[in-house]
């Protein structure tokens, strides 16, 4: 959800629906999905029954999700301290830049989430992330929020914090396919791009280059199923130096990461004459 221009000379607080000066004004929310109105009720259903046995802490959040302009990109960032922008709270991680790269590219965008952290140059600061979160953590709330944001393209980087807390490298190669399997039940038509481990972990090298092993078969595993998803190997992205922690980016490896999310974001659209109906490049 986009944030309201703000008048020359200040700065932009809080989250809005998109700006209609510069895009025009909203119409109903383009992306069919009929099916919605059949399977809504079911999966509400059952995480409204999760919620009455979870602890407040970890319930999902309700959220009314406004529609999107016509042709707009719906992405939602998905995962954990990284996504929030752990490391690099001026850029939002990899947030602000990839909103950078793929604004000056023509494509028109609108980040979607139950969550808003960011800083004020960021037009858009809606996400899906939870700071130490584990892959386990986030699967029972996984097929909510994707129902209620209605994204066309999902970043999943999940597995890290599974790793660090001693998740062997196959059980989380199995709990990312199971994440995946709830974001394909309340958006089958959404694009996802799985991003493997980018933090080096020094003390889980094993283990991390096994996930790696591990989870370019849960992507075709989907992919034979008929969805839309692709991993993308990150082992070599970001080295121990460019991070703040072992784990957590500098803002320079955020910018590594977003020209990866963009350049994937970018080759799917080329291959995908429309979304909704509609080309989300101006």
């Amino acid at each position: 959800m986009t944030r309201p221009a703000a008048p020359p000379g200040t700065g932009t607080t809080g989250t809005g629906p998109p700006d209609a000066g510069a895009r025009g004004a909203a119409a109903p929310r383009r992306r069919p999905y009929r099916w919605r109105r059949i399977l809504a009720g079911g999966v509400a259903a059952v995480l409204t029954g999760a919620a009455l046995v979870l602890p407040a802490a970890d319930r999902p959040e309700p959220t009314e999700v406004p529609p999107s302009p016509p042709g707009v990109l719906r992405v939602m960032p998905l995962g954990a301290s990284s996504t929030v922008g752990v490391g690099s709270t001026g850029t939002a991680g990899y947030r602000l830049p990839l909103w950078e790269r793929l604004a000056a590219d023509g494509v028109r965008l609108d980040y979607v989430g139950s969550r808003s952290s960011g800083p004020d140059a960021l037009p858009d600061t809606d996400h899906e992330g939870r700071s130490g979160w584990t892959a386990g953590r986030m699967l029972p709330y996984v097929s909510g929020w994707v129902l209620a944001a209605e994204p066309d393209v999902v970043l999943l980087h999940a597995g890290t914090n599974d790793l660090i807390k001693g998740t062997s490298p196959e059980t989380t190669a199995d709990l990312l396919d199971r994440v995946l399997g709830q974001v394909f039940v309340a958006a089958p038509e959404a694009h996802v791009i799985m991003a493997g481990v980018w933090a080096p972990l020094p003390k889980k090298r094993a283990e991390r280059a096994r996930l790696g092993e591990l989870l370019p078969g849960v992507a075709e595993k989907h992919r034979a199923a008929g969805h839309s998803v692709e991993y993308a190997d990150v082992s070599g992205l970001i080295p121990v130096g460019l991070t703040v922690d072992g784990v957590h980016g500098t803002p320079a490896a955020y910018r590594s990461v977003a020209a990866m999310w963009a350049g994937r974001i970018e080759a799917w659209l080329a291959r995908t004459p429309s979304v909704g109906g509609s080309s989300a490049r101006e």
